[in-house]
Protein backbone atom coordinates (compact mmCIF):
# COMPACT_ATOMS: atom_id res chain seq x y z
CA UNK A 1 0.00 0.00 0.00
CA UNK A 2 1.73 3.18 -0.71
CA UNK A 3 2.70 5.88 1.55
CA UNK A 4 0.12 8.84 1.96
CA UNK A 5 2.03 12.07 1.05
CA UNK A 6 2.54 14.21 4.13
CA UNK A 7 0.34 16.43 5.42
CA UNK A 8 3.21 18.21 7.58
CA UNK A 9 5.37 21.57 5.56
CA UNK A 10 8.31 20.84 3.94
CA UNK A 11 11.28 22.66 6.41
CA UNK A 12 12.41 25.98 5.04
CA UNK A 13 15.99 25.52 3.18
CA UNK A 14 18.13 27.69 4.07
CA UNK A 15 20.98 30.32 0.88
CA UNK A 16 24.29 29.80 2.13
CA UNK A 17 24.51 33.25 3.46
CA UNK A 18 21.65 34.23 5.79
CA UNK A 19 20.73 38.30 7.30
CA UNK A 20 18.63 38.35 10.66
CA UNK A 21 16.32 40.37 8.54
CA UNK A 22 15.62 37.61 6.61
CA UNK A 23 14.44 35.00 9.09
CA UNK A 24 13.64 37.34 12.31
CA UNK A 25 14.84 37.94 15.39
CA UNK A 26 13.39 35.06 17.45
CA UNK A 27 14.69 32.16 14.63
CA UNK A 28 17.88 34.00 14.30
CA UNK A 29 18.63 33.11 17.88
CA UNK A 30 17.26 29.80 17.99
CA UNK A 31 20.03 28.79 14.77
CA UNK A 32 22.90 30.38 16.31
CA UNK A 33 21.65 28.09 19.71
CA UNK A 34 21.63 25.29 17.91
CA UNK A 35 24.68 25.78 15.99
CA UNK A 36 22.81 25.84 12.14
CA UNK A 37 24.71 29.55 12.06
CA UNK A 38 28.00 30.92 12.65
CA UNK A 39 27.93 34.57 12.08
CA UNK A 40 30.28 36.09 9.32
CA UNK A 41 29.45 39.67 10.95
CA UNK A 42 26.84 42.00 12.81
CA UNK A 43 23.41 40.52 11.61
CA UNK A 44 24.97 38.15 8.81
CA UNK A 45 25.36 34.14 8.91
CA UNK A 46 26.39 31.07 7.32
CA UNK A 47 24.30 28.04 6.90
CA UNK A 48 26.60 24.73 8.04
CA UNK A 49 29.53 23.01 8.81
CA UNK A 50 31.78 24.67 6.45
CA UNK A 51 33.51 27.78 7.87
CA UNK A 52 32.64 31.64 6.61
CA UNK A 53 35.36 31.81 3.88
CA UNK A 54 36.38 35.03 1.61
CA UNK A 55 33.49 34.66 -0.69
CA UNK A 56 30.88 34.69 2.21
CA UNK A 57 32.92 37.91 3.84
CA UNK A 58 32.94 39.86 0.89
CA UNK A 59 28.75 38.92 0.50
CA UNK A 60 28.41 39.67 3.43
CA UNK A 61 29.33 43.60 2.76
CA UNK A 62 27.18 43.55 -1.15
CA UNK A 63 24.86 46.02 0.36
CA UNK A 64 27.04 48.65 1.47
CA UNK A 65 28.00 48.55 -2.46
CA UNK A 66 27.44 51.25 -4.24
CA UNK A 67 27.39 50.93 -8.02
CA UNK A 68 31.06 50.93 -9.08
CA UNK A 69 32.09 50.61 -5.71
CA UNK A 70 34.95 48.22 -4.82
CA UNK A 71 35.60 46.46 -1.20
CA UNK A 72 38.98 48.00 -0.24
CA UNK A 73 41.21 48.71 2.68
CA UNK A 74 41.22 47.04 6.17
CA UNK A 75 37.33 46.07 4.83
CA UNK A 76 38.91 43.88 1.88
CA UNK A 77 42.28 42.83 4.27
CA UNK A 78 39.24 41.59 6.75
CA UNK A 79 37.62 39.77 3.64
CA UNK A 80 40.84 38.24 2.85
CA UNK A 81 41.86 37.02 6.18
CA UNK A 82 39.04 36.85 8.26
CA UNK A 83 40.74 38.91 11.17
CA UNK A 84 40.04 42.44 12.27
CA UNK A 85 36.95 43.57 11.02
CA UNK A 86 36.53 47.22 11.00
CA UNK A 87 33.79 49.08 12.34
CA UNK A 88 32.67 50.41 9.19
CA UNK A 89 33.57 49.21 5.64
CA UNK A 90 35.45 50.97 3.41
CA UNK A 91 34.26 51.35 -0.03
CA UNK A 92 36.41 52.49 -3.45
CA UNK A 93 34.82 54.36 -6.13
CA UNK A 94 36.95 55.23 -9.27
CA UNK A 95 38.18 58.61 -9.75
CA UNK A 96 35.73 60.72 -11.21
CA UNK A 97 32.94 58.87 -10.39
CA UNK A 98 30.15 60.32 -7.56
CA UNK A 99 30.93 59.92 -4.16
CA UNK A 100 28.17 58.03 -2.61
CA UNK A 101 26.84 59.07 0.80
CA UNK A 102 28.34 57.69 3.81
CA UNK A 103 26.31 55.28 5.71
CA UNK A 104 26.04 54.00 9.16
CA UNK A 105 28.05 50.99 8.17
CA UNK A 106 30.53 52.35 5.04
CA UNK A 107 32.96 54.84 4.33
CA UNK A 108 34.01 55.78 0.91
CA UNK A 109 37.15 57.38 -0.68
CA UNK A 110 38.38 57.77 -4.40
CA UNK A 111 40.67 55.53 -5.87
CA UNK A 112 42.21 54.67 -9.37
CA UNK A 113 41.16 51.06 -9.68
CA UNK A 114 43.18 49.27 -12.47
CA UNK A 115 41.49 46.14 -13.72
CA UNK A 116 44.38 44.24 -12.23
CA UNK A 117 43.93 45.66 -8.78
CA UNK A 118 40.82 44.05 -8.52
CA UNK A 119 39.12 40.50 -8.29
CA UNK A 120 35.72 38.92 -7.66
CA UNK A 121 34.57 37.17 -5.60
CA UNK A 122 31.34 36.12 -6.71
CA UNK A 123 29.52 38.98 -8.01
CA UNK A 124 31.42 41.29 -5.52
CA UNK A 125 34.17 43.65 -6.33
CA UNK A 126 36.95 43.42 -3.99
CA UNK A 127 40.82 45.07 -4.32
CA UNK A 128 43.36 41.69 -4.52
CA UNK A 129 45.22 40.79 -1.41
CA UNK A 130 48.49 43.28 -3.35
CA UNK A 131 46.21 46.51 -3.69
CA UNK A 132 44.52 45.95 -0.28
CA UNK A 133 48.28 45.66 1.74
CA UNK A 134 49.45 49.02 -0.23
CA UNK A 135 46.30 50.92 0.74
CA UNK A 136 46.36 49.31 4.12
CA UNK A 137 49.81 50.81 4.26
CA UNK A 138 49.12 54.58 3.16
CA UNK A 139 45.66 55.11 4.34
CA UNK A 140 45.70 53.24 7.56
CA UNK A 141 46.41 54.88 11.20
CA UNK A 142 50.08 53.01 11.51
CA UNK A 143 49.48 50.55 14.48
CA UNK A 144 46.44 49.76 12.88
CA UNK A 145 47.93 49.41 9.27
CA UNK A 146 50.81 46.92 11.18
CA UNK A 147 48.16 44.35 12.68
CA UNK A 148 46.08 44.22 9.53
CA UNK A 149 49.77 43.92 7.30
CA UNK A 150 50.42 40.96 9.84
CA UNK A 151 47.21 39.54 9.11
CA UNK A 152 47.89 39.63 5.04
CA UNK A 153 51.35 37.95 5.50
CA UNK A 154 49.59 34.95 7.17
CA UNK A 155 47.03 34.92 4.50
CA UNK A 156 50.39 34.56 1.90
CA UNK A 157 51.23 38.70 1.08
CA UNK A 158 54.80 39.01 -0.05
CA UNK A 159 55.85 42.07 1.81
CA UNK A 160 59.12 42.77 -0.90
CA UNK A 161 56.24 42.79 -3.53
CA UNK A 162 54.58 45.70 -1.48
CA UNK A 163 57.47 47.79 -1.27
CA UNK A 164 58.12 47.55 -4.50
CA UNK A 165 54.30 48.06 -5.55
CA UNK A 166 55.33 51.42 -3.39
CA UNK A 167 58.11 52.41 -4.97
CA UNK A 168 56.37 52.13 -8.42
CA UNK A 169 53.93 55.25 -6.92
CA UNK A 170 56.81 57.60 -6.25
CA UNK A 171 55.49 61.10 -5.92
CA UNK A 172 52.21 59.70 -4.68
CA UNK A 173 51.11 60.90 -1.13
CA UNK A 174 51.70 58.90 2.64
CA UNK A 175 54.60 57.03 0.70
CA UNK A 176 57.31 58.31 3.59
CA UNK A 177 55.12 56.79 6.31
CA UNK A 178 53.79 53.39 4.41
CA UNK A 179 57.03 52.50 4.06
CA UNK A 180 57.82 52.86 8.42
CA UNK A 181 54.47 50.69 7.97
CA UNK A 182 56.24 48.25 6.06
CA UNK A 183 59.13 48.11 8.21
CA UNK A 184 57.81 48.37 11.29
CA UNK A 185 55.39 44.86 9.93
CA UNK A 186 58.67 43.12 8.24
CA UNK A 187 60.12 43.56 11.99
CA UNK A 188 57.19 41.92 13.48
CA UNK A 189 56.50 38.90 11.24
CA UNK A 190 60.09 38.09 11.62
CA UNK A 191 60.38 38.08 15.50
CA UNK A 192 63.30 38.03 17.48
CA UNK A 193 66.61 36.18 16.52
CA UNK A 194 66.76 32.72 17.64
CA UNK A 195 68.60 32.57 20.88
CA UNK A 196 72.25 31.06 20.43
CA UNK A 197 72.45 27.28 20.77
CA UNK A 198 73.92 26.08 24.28
CA UNK A 199 75.95 23.19 22.20
CA UNK A 200 78.75 23.89 20.04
Amino acid sequence: MPHAPSLLPRPRELARLVRREDVGAAAWTGMLRDGVLTVVRQDVATVGPVPPGAPDRARALEPLLPRHGVVGRDAAAWVHTGTLEPLRACVLVPCGVRRPNAQPGRTCAEADLPPDDVLRLGAVPVTTIERTAVDVARWLEPDRAVDVLVGLVVAGLDLDDTCRRLDALAGRRNLRAAREVLRRTADRVSGPPAPPSAHP
